[in-house]
């Protein structure tokens, strides 16, 4: 069981950090997370953490949030050599990425591990609407500071199964002579972030440009990425250069599917 983080040095000083740059801008930005901190203290430091990772990047942020209260919207305003685009930030806390995953947040030498798709998948079914009717790609950022399951998880070959779901091993047959074929990945898209195989197109929550992976603790950095096939507003990945983007590529008349990396390519079938 972990403590508060807030008794750690590094979390202390991006507590400081963090309220002396929301000090620059309207005092209720600053007032607003000083009460997220004392009510969800990870989600309000997952805020700090990846506004932080991102200036590291050279992204110039700025708070978002409708001080109203009216208006769902993005938790921060990007810009970069004249591109804007938004983050919405979310955290999976350390107490349910350890139960998802089954690794204690003080892990043994050797653990078995499940993979934290489904509560990807939850959050973005939940921030989905918080990036609609913008004016500008907005990506959701997920992180925790459950640096095991972050480091086990947000991986490429956990992010395929995000966008694709989780694939099972299929042979083909003939119903004829019932000669076996080939075998294929296959896959019934269950629980994938950008796909449903229920819509006729199969595209699901296009308000979100792409996702961010983020592992907070602080060795880490923006860790990982994934693009929506077909978004309202398409996010161009050369903005985050340090950041490696996969993107699921659909072929519904073979009922094909391929993520695509910068570099590799992986298939399945739908």
């Amino acid at each position: 069981m972990v403590g508060s983080l807030r008794t750690e040095a590094f979390f202390q000083r991006l507590k400081t950090e963090h309220q002396d740059w929301l000090s620059t801008f309207h005092p209720q930005y600053r007032t607003n997370w000083e009460k997220l901190i004392n009510a969800d203290e990870e989600a309000a430091l997952a805020e700090a953490r990846i506004r932080q990772l991102l200036q590291g990047h050279g992204i110039a942020v700025e708070p978002n949030e409708d001080l109203t209260g009216a208006m769902p919207s993005p938790d921060f305003r990007c810009n970069v050599d004249h591109y804007k685009f938004y983050v919405e930030v979310t955290c999976i806390p350390i107490a349910v990425a350890a139960e998802k995953t089954g690794i204690p947040y003080e892990p043994p030498e050797s653990f078995l591990i499940r993979p934290l798709n489904d509560a990807v998948f939850a959050k973005c079914c939940e921030k989905a609407p918080q990036c609609k009717n913008l004016d500008a790609p907005a990506l959701v950022a997920i992180g925790t500071f459950h640096e095991a399951a972050a480091t086990c998880t947000f991986t490429k070959k956990q992010l395929n199964w995000i966008l694709t779901g989780e694939p099972k091993i299929g042979q083909m047959i003939n119903s004829k002579t019932g000669k076996l074929g080939d075998t294929r990945r296959i896959t019934k898209l269950q629980n994938t972030t950008f796909l449903d195989p229920h819509r006729e197109n199969w595209l699901a929550r296009r308000s979100i440009s792409g996702v961010l992976l983020c592992g907070l603790a602080p060795e880490d950095s923006l860790a990982i990425g994934a693009l929506h096939p077909n978004p309202a507003r398409p996010f161009d990945p050369a903005i985050l250069p340090q950041v490696e983007f996969a993107q699921v590529v659909v072929n519904q008349t073979s009922r094909q599917l391929r993520v695509d990396w910068p570099k590799e390519n992986d298939e399945y079938a739908a």
